[in-house]
Protein backbone atom coordinates (compact mmCIF):
# COMPACT_ATOMS: atom_id res chain seq x y z
CA UNK A 1 0.00 0.00 0.00
CA UNK A 2 1.37 3.41 -0.53
CA UNK A 3 0.12 6.61 1.33
CA UNK A 4 1.56 10.05 1.91
CA UNK A 5 1.18 13.15 0.50
CA UNK A 6 1.39 15.72 -3.24
CA UNK A 7 2.67 19.50 -3.17
CA UNK A 8 1.85 21.82 -6.02
CA UNK A 9 -1.86 20.57 -6.84
CA UNK A 10 -3.73 22.51 -4.57
CA UNK A 11 -3.23 25.00 -2.04
CA UNK A 12 -2.33 22.43 0.70
CA UNK A 13 -0.58 19.20 0.83
CA UNK A 14 -3.14 16.63 -0.52
CA UNK A 15 -3.35 12.89 1.21
CA UNK A 16 -3.42 10.14 -1.05
CA UNK A 17 -3.48 6.67 -0.31
CA UNK A 18 -3.10 3.56 -2.97
CA UNK A 19 -4.28 -0.15 -2.10
CA UNK A 20 -3.06 -1.50 -5.34
CA UNK A 21 -0.05 0.34 -6.19
CA UNK A 22 -2.67 1.40 -9.36
CA UNK A 23 -5.55 3.22 -8.73
CA UNK A 24 -5.14 6.66 -6.08
CA UNK A 25 -7.86 8.11 -3.75
CA UNK A 26 -7.81 11.48 -2.49
CA UNK A 27 -8.61 11.83 1.01
CA UNK A 28 -10.01 15.22 2.25
CA UNK A 29 -12.83 15.80 5.32
CA UNK A 30 -16.18 16.72 4.06
CA UNK A 31 -16.41 20.23 4.71
CA UNK A 32 -13.33 20.30 2.56
CA UNK A 33 -14.85 17.96 0.31
CA UNK A 34 -17.94 20.18 -0.53
CA UNK A 35 -15.30 23.19 -1.74
CA UNK A 36 -13.26 21.49 -3.55
CA UNK A 37 -12.40 23.26 -7.02
CA UNK A 38 -13.70 21.40 -10.25
CA UNK A 39 -10.91 22.07 -12.87
CA UNK A 40 -8.62 19.92 -13.97
CA UNK A 41 -4.97 20.54 -13.18
CA UNK A 42 -2.44 18.35 -15.27
CA UNK A 43 1.24 17.77 -14.72
CA UNK A 44 3.66 16.16 -15.89
CA UNK A 45 5.41 15.70 -12.72
CA UNK A 46 4.62 16.25 -8.72
CA UNK A 47 6.45 15.71 -5.87
CA UNK A 48 5.20 14.22 -2.79
CA UNK A 49 6.65 11.65 -0.05
CA UNK A 50 5.39 8.81 1.68
CA UNK A 51 4.12 8.48 4.75
CA UNK A 52 7.05 5.94 5.56
CA UNK A 53 10.16 8.70 4.99
CA UNK A 54 10.64 8.23 1.34
CA UNK A 55 10.28 10.60 -1.21
CA UNK A 56 7.31 10.11 -3.95
CA UNK A 57 7.29 11.52 -7.58
CA UNK A 58 4.08 11.27 -9.93
CA UNK A 59 4.36 11.45 -13.84
CA UNK A 60 1.75 12.74 -16.07
CA UNK A 61 -0.58 13.59 -13.08
CA UNK A 62 -4.49 14.41 -13.56
CA UNK A 63 -6.60 16.02 -10.62
CA UNK A 64 -9.74 17.74 -10.06
CA UNK A 65 -10.18 18.01 -6.99
CA UNK A 66 -11.97 15.20 -6.29
CA UNK A 67 -9.58 12.20 -7.74
CA UNK A 68 -6.57 12.04 -9.11
CA UNK A 69 -4.33 9.51 -11.55
CA UNK A 70 -1.35 9.29 -13.22
CA UNK A 71 0.42 7.57 -16.16
CA UNK A 72 3.34 6.45 -13.17
CA UNK A 73 5.95 7.01 -10.17
CA UNK A 74 8.43 6.56 -8.34
CA UNK A 75 9.47 6.38 -4.85
CA UNK A 76 12.83 6.36 -2.54
CA UNK A 77 13.73 2.75 -2.23
CA UNK A 78 15.21 3.29 0.80
CA UNK A 79 14.08 5.44 3.87
CA UNK A 80 17.69 5.96 5.72
CA UNK A 81 18.53 8.27 4.14
CA UNK A 82 15.96 8.64 1.08
CA UNK A 83 17.20 9.48 -2.34
CA UNK A 84 16.10 12.55 -3.35
CA UNK A 85 14.84 11.51 -6.70
CA UNK A 86 16.87 13.91 -8.55
CA UNK A 87 18.91 12.12 -10.64
CA UNK A 88 20.04 8.62 -11.34
CA UNK A 89 22.73 6.78 -13.56
CA UNK A 90 20.59 3.36 -14.43
CA UNK A 91 17.63 2.19 -15.07
CA UNK A 92 16.42 -2.02 -14.98
CA UNK A 93 13.43 -3.31 -16.27
CA UNK A 94 12.45 -7.19 -15.79
CA UNK A 95 9.64 -9.33 -16.48
CA UNK A 96 8.55 -12.38 -18.56
CA UNK A 97 9.81 -10.16 -22.13
CA UNK A 98 13.11 -9.73 -21.08
CA UNK A 99 13.27 -13.79 -20.02
CA UNK A 100 12.43 -14.63 -23.33
CA UNK A 101 14.04 -12.25 -25.37
CA UNK A 102 17.78 -13.14 -22.92
CA UNK A 103 17.22 -16.84 -24.53
CA UNK A 104 16.51 -18.40 -21.16
CA UNK A 105 19.18 -20.01 -18.55
CA UNK A 106 21.27 -22.09 -21.45
CA UNK A 107 22.52 -18.64 -22.07
CA UNK A 108 24.04 -18.76 -18.25
CA UNK A 109 24.95 -21.96 -17.28
CA UNK A 110 27.17 -24.99 -19.24
CA UNK A 111 27.05 -28.27 -19.21
CA UNK A 112 30.09 -30.35 -17.51
CA UNK A 113 31.10 -33.05 -19.32
CA UNK A 114 32.70 -35.37 -17.13
CA UNK A 115 32.33 -38.78 -18.56
CA UNK A 116 29.75 -40.06 -15.93
CA UNK A 117 27.05 -41.59 -17.54
CA UNK A 118 23.41 -39.46 -17.07
CA UNK A 119 21.48 -42.66 -16.31
CA UNK A 120 23.60 -42.76 -13.29
CA UNK A 121 23.79 -39.38 -12.18
CA UNK A 122 22.16 -36.06 -13.01
CA UNK A 123 24.43 -34.04 -15.22
CA UNK A 124 26.29 -30.93 -14.00
CA UNK A 125 26.08 -27.79 -14.50
CA UNK A 126 28.29 -24.78 -13.96
CA UNK A 127 27.57 -20.78 -14.11
CA UNK A 128 29.15 -19.35 -16.75
CA UNK A 129 31.73 -16.28 -16.06
CA UNK A 130 29.89 -12.55 -15.97
CA UNK A 131 31.95 -11.54 -18.93
CA UNK A 132 30.72 -14.65 -21.45
CA UNK A 133 26.58 -13.51 -20.75
CA UNK A 134 26.53 -9.63 -19.55
CA UNK A 135 26.05 -7.53 -22.98
CA UNK A 136 26.72 -4.12 -23.21
CA UNK A 137 26.56 -1.95 -26.53
CA UNK A 138 26.50 1.88 -26.65
CA UNK A 139 23.58 3.69 -28.09
CA UNK A 140 22.23 7.27 -28.68
CA UNK A 141 19.03 7.79 -28.09
CA UNK A 142 17.48 11.40 -28.91
CA UNK A 143 21.07 12.72 -27.83
CA UNK A 144 21.11 11.10 -24.70
CA UNK A 145 24.23 8.86 -24.81
CA UNK A 146 23.95 5.90 -22.62
CA UNK A 147 24.98 1.67 -22.95
CA UNK A 148 22.37 -0.81 -23.25
CA UNK A 149 22.40 -4.53 -22.56
CA UNK A 150 21.33 -7.55 -20.31
CA UNK A 151 22.64 -7.87 -17.38
CA UNK A 152 22.06 -11.56 -15.13
CA UNK A 153 21.29 -11.66 -11.37
CA UNK A 154 21.72 -15.43 -9.79
CA UNK A 155 20.27 -16.20 -6.84
CA UNK A 156 21.06 -18.57 -4.51
CA UNK A 157 19.07 -19.46 -1.39
CA UNK A 158 20.04 -22.22 1.00
CA UNK A 159 17.27 -22.24 3.46
CA UNK A 160 16.10 -25.78 3.64
CA UNK A 161 12.43 -26.57 1.71
CA UNK A 162 12.82 -24.24 -0.90
CA UNK A 163 13.88 -24.95 -3.85
CA UNK A 164 14.57 -21.63 -6.01
CA UNK A 165 18.28 -22.73 -5.75
CA UNK A 166 20.50 -20.92 -8.64
CA UNK A 167 17.73 -18.76 -9.98
CA UNK A 168 18.39 -16.74 -12.99
CA UNK A 169 17.08 -13.33 -13.76
CA UNK A 170 17.91 -11.17 -17.21
CA UNK A 171 17.98 -7.93 -16.46
CA UNK A 172 17.67 -5.15 -19.40
CA UNK A 173 19.82 -2.34 -18.21
CA UNK A 174 20.13 1.24 -19.92
CA UNK A 175 23.36 3.03 -18.13
CA UNK A 176 23.82 6.24 -18.73
CA UNK A 177 27.08 8.41 -19.58
CA UNK A 178 26.22 10.86 -17.48
CA UNK A 179 23.82 10.96 -14.82
CA UNK A 180 20.14 11.97 -16.10
CA UNK A 181 16.93 13.90 -14.02
CA UNK A 182 14.30 12.04 -12.88
CA UNK A 183 12.02 13.53 -16.07
CA UNK A 184 13.70 11.20 -18.15
CA UNK A 185 11.85 8.05 -17.02
CA UNK A 186 8.60 8.30 -18.57
CA UNK A 187 10.63 8.42 -22.16
CA UNK A 188 13.05 5.44 -21.33
CA UNK A 189 10.26 3.57 -19.86
CA UNK A 190 8.89 3.91 -23.50
CA UNK A 191 12.12 2.79 -25.09
CA UNK A 192 12.10 -0.46 -23.76
CA UNK A 193 8.35 -1.03 -23.99
CA UNK A 194 9.07 -0.41 -27.77
CA UNK A 195 11.85 -2.50 -28.07
CA UNK A 196 9.69 -5.38 -26.19
CA UNK A 197 6.77 -4.61 -28.17
CA UNK A 198 9.13 -4.88 -31.68
CA UNK A 199 10.96 -8.27 -30.31
CA UNK A 200 7.92 -10.40 -29.58
CA UNK A 201 5.17 -8.64 -32.30
CA UNK A 202 3.06 -8.30 -29.03
CA UNK A 203 1.44 -5.36 -27.58
CA UNK A 204 0.62 -7.43 -24.05
CA UNK A 205 4.16 -6.15 -23.01
CA UNK A 206 4.12 -5.65 -18.87
CA UNK A 207 7.42 -5.61 -16.42
CA UNK A 208 7.70 -6.87 -13.24
CA UNK A 209 10.03 -4.34 -11.39
CA UNK A 210 11.55 -1.61 -12.37
CA UNK A 211 14.29 0.62 -10.52
CA UNK A 212 16.72 3.12 -10.70
CA UNK A 213 20.27 3.10 -9.58
CA UNK A 214 23.53 5.58 -9.12
CA UNK A 215 26.98 5.20 -8.82
CA UNK A 216 28.52 5.39 -5.61
CA UNK A 217 31.92 6.45 -4.74
CA UNK A 218 33.29 3.12 -6.42
CA UNK A 219 31.45 3.54 -9.49
CA UNK A 220 29.37 0.75 -8.62
CA UNK A 221 26.06 1.12 -8.85
CA UNK A 222 23.29 1.14 -5.58
CA UNK A 223 19.61 1.22 -5.72
CA UNK A 224 17.78 4.18 -5.23
CA UNK A 225 14.50 4.14 -6.49
CA UNK A 226 11.35 1.83 -7.56
CA UNK A 227 9.64 2.61 -10.10
CA UNK A 228 5.66 1.91 -11.50
CA UNK A 229 4.00 2.55 -14.87
CA UNK A 230 0.01 1.49 -14.95
CA UNK A 231 -0.29 -0.65 -18.27
CA UNK A 232 -3.51 -1.70 -20.77
CA UNK A 233 -4.35 -5.05 -19.98
CA UNK A 234 -4.05 -6.66 -23.24
CA UNK A 235 -4.22 -10.59 -21.99
CA UNK A 236 -1.43 -12.51 -20.88
CA UNK A 237 2.01 -12.47 -22.34
CA UNK A 238 2.63 -16.46 -24.05
CA UNK A 239 5.73 -15.86 -25.80
CA UNK A 240 8.68 -18.47 -26.15
CA UNK A 241 11.73 -18.64 -27.97
CA UNK A 242 10.24 -19.83 -31.49
CA UNK A 243 8.24 -16.55 -32.04
CA UNK A 244 10.28 -14.01 -30.55
CA UNK A 245 13.36 -12.54 -31.58
CA UNK A 246 15.85 -12.99 -29.21
CA UNK A 247 19.57 -11.79 -28.30
CA UNK A 248 21.05 -13.91 -30.52
CA UNK A 249 19.06 -13.69 -33.56
CA UNK A 250 20.31 -9.76 -33.74
CA UNK A 251 23.62 -10.27 -32.46
CA UNK A 252 26.14 -7.20 -32.14
CA UNK A 253 23.15 -5.29 -33.68
CA UNK A 254 21.81 -4.82 -30.90
CA UNK A 255 22.11 -1.32 -29.70
CA UNK A 256 21.53 -0.17 -33.39
CA UNK A 257 18.20 -1.66 -33.00
CA UNK A 258 17.40 -0.70 -29.84
CA UNK A 259 18.51 3.04 -31.27
CA UNK A 260 16.03 2.94 -34.18
CA UNK A 261 12.84 1.60 -32.38
CA UNK A 262 13.51 3.47 -29.52
CA UNK A 263 13.67 6.41 -30.89
CA UNK A 264 10.52 6.19 -33.83
CA UNK A 265 8.18 8.31 -30.79
CA UNK A 266 10.50 10.64 -31.20
CA UNK A 267 10.08 11.04 -35.04
CA UNK A 268 6.41 10.44 -34.97
CA UNK A 269 7.12 7.22 -36.93
CA UNK A 270 5.87 4.25 -34.02
CA UNK A 271 3.50 2.89 -36.16
CA UNK A 272 2.14 0.33 -33.84
CA UNK A 273 -0.99 -0.07 -35.20
CA UNK A 274 -0.49 -3.41 -37.37
CA UNK A 275 0.82 -5.17 -34.14
CA UNK A 276 -1.33 -7.58 -32.26
CA UNK A 277 -2.65 -7.32 -28.89
CA UNK A 278 -1.90 -11.03 -28.07
CA UNK A 279 -1.71 -14.35 -29.51
CA UNK A 280 -5.46 -14.10 -30.35
CA UNK A 281 -5.54 -11.27 -32.09
CA UNK A 282 -2.39 -12.19 -34.04
CA UNK A 283 -4.06 -15.53 -35.84
CA UNK A 284 -7.42 -12.64 -37.06
CA UNK A 285 -7.59 -10.60 -39.72
CA UNK A 286 -10.48 -8.39 -40.21
CA UNK A 287 -11.24 -5.18 -42.36
CA UNK A 288 -9.99 -2.88 -39.18
CA UNK A 289 -6.85 -4.80 -39.14
CA UNK A 290 -6.20 -5.00 -42.76
CA UNK A 291 -6.46 -1.11 -43.11
CA UNK A 292 -3.88 -0.26 -40.27
CA UNK A 293 -1.63 -2.78 -41.49
CA UNK A 294 -1.90 -1.46 -45.05
CA UNK A 295 -1.35 2.35 -43.34
CA UNK A 296 2.06 1.22 -41.84
CA UNK A 297 3.49 -0.49 -44.53
CA UNK A 298 3.00 2.73 -46.86
CA UNK A 299 5.01 4.42 -43.83
CA UNK A 300 7.87 2.12 -43.34
CA UNK A 301 8.10 2.11 -47.25
CA UNK A 302 8.21 5.81 -47.70
CA UNK A 303 10.95 5.99 -44.69
CA UNK A 304 13.28 3.19 -45.55
CA UNK A 305 12.76 2.50 -49.58
CA UNK A 306 14.22 5.05 -52.45
CA UNK A 307 11.67 7.26 -53.90
CA UNK A 308 10.39 6.51 -57.68
CA UNK A 309 12.30 9.46 -58.79
CA UNK A 310 15.98 8.34 -57.62
CA UNK A 311 15.20 4.72 -59.12
CA UNK A 312 13.26 5.09 -62.19
CA UNK A 313 15.12 7.25 -64.68
CA UNK A 314 11.93 7.44 -67.16
CA UNK A 315 9.61 8.73 -63.99
CA UNK A 316 12.23 11.48 -63.30
CA UNK A 317 12.45 12.19 -67.07
CA UNK A 318 8.47 13.06 -67.10
CA UNK A 319 8.76 15.12 -63.62
CA UNK A 320 11.14 17.18 -64.84
CA UNK A 321 9.77 17.62 -68.34
CA UNK A 322 6.18 19.08 -66.01
CA UNK A 323 8.09 21.09 -63.78
CA UNK A 324 9.73 22.07 -67.24
CA UNK A 325 7.26 23.13 -68.85
CA UNK A 326 6.02 24.95 -66.13
CA UNK A 327 8.90 26.91 -66.00
CA UNK A 328 9.43 27.69 -69.78
CA UNK A 329 5.81 28.83 -70.01
CA UNK A 330 6.24 31.07 -66.73
CA UNK A 331 9.84 32.70 -68.16
CA UNK A 332 7.54 33.66 -71.27
CA UNK A 333 5.28 35.24 -70.00
CA UNK A 334 7.74 37.30 -67.96
CA UNK A 335 9.97 37.49 -70.38
CA UNK A 336 13.13 36.44 -68.30
CA UNK A 337 16.00 33.91 -68.71
CA UNK A 338 15.81 30.87 -66.86
CA UNK A 339 18.44 30.58 -64.33
CA UNK A 340 18.57 27.81 -61.28
CA UNK A 341 17.96 30.01 -58.72
CA UNK A 342 14.61 31.48 -60.60
CA UNK A 343 12.94 28.00 -61.37
CA UNK A 344 13.41 27.43 -57.43
CA UNK A 345 11.41 30.84 -57.11
CA UNK A 346 8.90 30.49 -59.83
CA UNK A 347 7.78 26.61 -58.59
CA UNK A 348 7.70 28.27 -55.39
CA UNK A 349 5.73 31.20 -56.43
CA UNK A 350 3.47 29.42 -58.41
CA UNK A 351 2.66 27.02 -55.36
CA UNK A 352 1.97 30.35 -53.44
CA UNK A 353 0.10 31.52 -56.37
CA UNK A 354 -2.18 28.40 -56.45
CA UNK A 355 -2.61 28.40 -52.79
CA UNK A 356 -3.77 32.40 -52.57
CA UNK A 357 -6.25 31.80 -55.54
CA UNK A 358 -7.57 28.98 -53.40
CA UNK A 359 -7.96 30.97 -50.41
CA UNK A 360 -9.51 33.80 -52.02
CA UNK A 361 -11.93 31.02 -53.76
CA UNK A 362 -12.70 30.28 -50.42
CA UNK A 363 -13.42 33.32 -49.18
CA UNK A 364 -16.72 33.79 -51.37
CA UNK A 365 -18.40 30.87 -50.13
CA UNK A 366 -21.32 31.71 -48.01
CA UNK A 367 -21.18 28.26 -46.25
CA UNK A 368 -18.24 27.50 -44.00
CA UNK A 369 -18.66 24.16 -44.72
CA UNK A 370 -17.79 24.86 -48.13
CA UNK A 371 -14.89 26.84 -47.28
CA UNK A 372 -13.68 24.33 -45.44
CA UNK A 373 -13.60 21.98 -48.33
CA UNK A 374 -11.90 23.90 -50.78
CA UNK A 375 -9.02 24.60 -48.28
CA UNK A 376 -8.93 20.37 -48.14
CA UNK A 377 -9.11 20.11 -51.64
CA UNK A 378 -6.39 22.74 -52.41
CA UNK A 379 -3.92 21.62 -49.46
CA UNK A 380 -4.39 17.69 -51.18
CA UNK A 381 -3.41 18.81 -54.40
CA UNK A 382 -0.41 20.83 -53.61
CA UNK A 383 0.68 17.62 -51.28
CA UNK A 384 0.42 15.39 -54.34
CA UNK A 385 1.79 17.60 -56.63
CA UNK A 386 5.26 17.43 -53.78
CA UNK A 387 4.41 13.87 -52.75
CA UNK A 388 3.70 11.87 -56.56
CA UNK A 389 5.17 8.74 -56.52
CA UNK A 390 5.22 5.32 -56.21
CA UNK A 391 1.49 3.86 -55.65
CA UNK A 392 0.65 1.22 -52.71
CA UNK A 393 0.67 -1.64 -55.37
CA UNK A 394 4.00 -0.79 -56.67
CA UNK A 395 5.38 -0.50 -53.38
CA UNK A 396 3.77 -3.68 -52.61
CA UNK A 397 5.90 -5.23 -55.13
CA UNK A 398 8.91 -3.37 -55.24
CA UNK A 399 9.59 -5.02 -51.65
CA UNK A 400 8.62 -8.35 -52.50
CA UNK A 401 11.10 -8.20 -55.62
CA UNK A 402 14.15 -6.41 -54.13
CA UNK A 403 13.94 -9.15 -50.79
CA UNK A 404 13.54 -12.22 -52.97
CA UNK A 405 16.45 -13.58 -50.93
CA UNK A 406 15.00 -13.28 -48.05
CA UNK A 407 10.98 -13.64 -48.52
CA UNK A 408 10.56 -16.38 -51.41
CA UNK A 409 11.19 -19.49 -49.65
CA UNK A 410 8.98 -17.97 -46.77
CA UNK A 411 6.21 -17.14 -49.77
CA UNK A 412 6.11 -20.27 -50.59
CA UNK A 413 5.67 -21.62 -47.09
CA UNK A 414 3.24 -19.60 -46.51
CA UNK A 415 1.54 -20.33 -49.28
CA UNK A 416 1.46 -24.07 -48.75
CA UNK A 417 -0.03 -23.49 -45.51
CA UNK A 418 -2.34 -21.55 -46.52
CA UNK A 419 -3.44 -23.85 -49.58
CA UNK A 420 -2.90 -20.77 -51.97
CA UNK A 421 -1.68 -21.73 -55.20
CA UNK A 422 0.85 -18.52 -56.56
CA UNK A 423 0.69 -20.10 -60.23
CA UNK A 424 0.55 -18.28 -63.14
CA UNK A 425 0.78 -13.89 -63.03
CA UNK A 426 -0.75 -13.04 -59.96
CA UNK A 427 -0.58 -9.44 -58.73
CA UNK A 428 -0.45 -9.63 -54.97
CA UNK A 429 0.48 -6.21 -54.61
CA UNK A 430 -2.91 -5.53 -56.71
CA UNK A 431 -4.90 -7.45 -54.71
CA UNK A 432 -3.59 -6.07 -51.37
CA UNK A 433 -4.28 -2.28 -52.90
CA UNK A 434 -7.15 -2.76 -53.93
CA UNK A 435 -8.56 -4.09 -50.61
CA UNK A 436 -6.92 -0.97 -48.70
CA UNK A 437 -8.81 1.27 -51.63
CA UNK A 438 -12.20 -0.61 -50.80
CA UNK A 439 -12.25 -0.52 -47.21
CA UNK A 440 -10.97 3.19 -47.12
CA UNK A 441 -14.19 4.25 -49.41
CA UNK A 442 -16.12 2.83 -47.25
CA UNK A 443 -17.68 -0.40 -49.61
CA UNK A 444 -15.18 -3.19 -49.04
CA UNK A 445 -15.87 -6.96 -49.79
CA UNK A 446 -15.85 -10.06 -47.68
CA UNK A 447 -12.11 -11.03 -46.88
CA UNK A 448 -10.63 -14.36 -48.81
CA UNK A 449 -7.35 -16.10 -48.10
CA UNK A 450 -5.33 -14.27 -50.74
CA UNK A 451 -6.23 -11.19 -48.39
CA UNK A 452 -5.08 -12.84 -45.44
CA UNK A 453 -2.02 -13.97 -47.33
CA UNK A 454 -1.13 -10.60 -48.38
CA UNK A 455 -1.53 -9.13 -44.51
CA UNK A 456 0.66 -11.49 -43.51
CA UNK A 457 3.02 -10.97 -46.19
CA UNK A 458 2.38 -6.88 -45.76
CA UNK A 459 3.48 -7.31 -42.05
CA UNK A 460 6.26 -9.46 -42.53
CA UNK A 461 7.29 -6.90 -44.98
CA UNK A 462 7.47 -4.35 -42.57
CA UNK A 463 9.74 -5.79 -39.84
CA UNK A 464 12.15 -6.81 -43.47
CA UNK A 465 12.04 -3.07 -43.99
CA UNK A 466 12.59 -2.15 -40.36
CA UNK A 467 15.65 -4.86 -39.72
CA UNK A 468 17.16 -4.33 -42.82
CA UNK A 469 17.46 -0.42 -42.26
CA UNK A 470 19.76 -1.26 -38.82
CA UNK A 471 22.06 -3.28 -40.78
CA UNK A 472 20.91 -6.90 -39.77
CA UNK A 473 22.53 -9.23 -42.35
CA UNK A 474 19.99 -10.70 -44.96
CA UNK A 475 20.17 -14.53 -43.95
CA UNK A 476 19.59 -13.04 -39.83
CA UNK A 477 16.45 -11.80 -41.24
CA UNK A 478 15.31 -14.65 -43.28
CA UNK A 479 15.59 -16.36 -39.53
CA UNK A 480 13.75 -13.83 -37.94
CA UNK A 481 10.68 -13.87 -40.50
CA UNK A 482 10.37 -17.48 -40.38
CA UNK A 483 10.37 -16.99 -36.19
CA UNK A 484 7.52 -14.63 -35.54
CA UNK A 485 5.35 -14.71 -39.11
Amino acid sequence: MLEGYLNGLAENEIRFISENHENFRVIVDEEYFLRLQNEIIEKDIVEGYLFNNRYFKMFGCIYNGRSLSCKGYVYSSSNNPPDDLSRFDRIMFTGKPIDVFAGGSANVMKRIDDGIDWNKRAYAKEPRYWDEINTKYPVKVNGILCEVGIDYAIYYNDRWGERNIGTCTPRFCIDFKESVGIEIIPECYLWVFDFMKFLSFRRNIKFDEIKIYKRNEDKKFEKTGVVHFKTIDRGEYTNIDINTILTRDIGDKFGELFQYIAERRQRDTSDELFVPDNDREYKEVSHTSFLECALSFEGEYDRTQETKTEISPEFQQIKQLANDVVINESCKLVDQDETDILRGELLEHIKKGFQGAAEELSEQQTSRKKKDKIGKYAKKILDDLDKIDFSLEEQFNNVLKKYTDILSDYKKMLAQRMKISLEGNINLGQIFSKMRNEIGHGHPKDLDDIHAYTYQLARCMIYVMILDNTGISHDAIKRIIHKIF
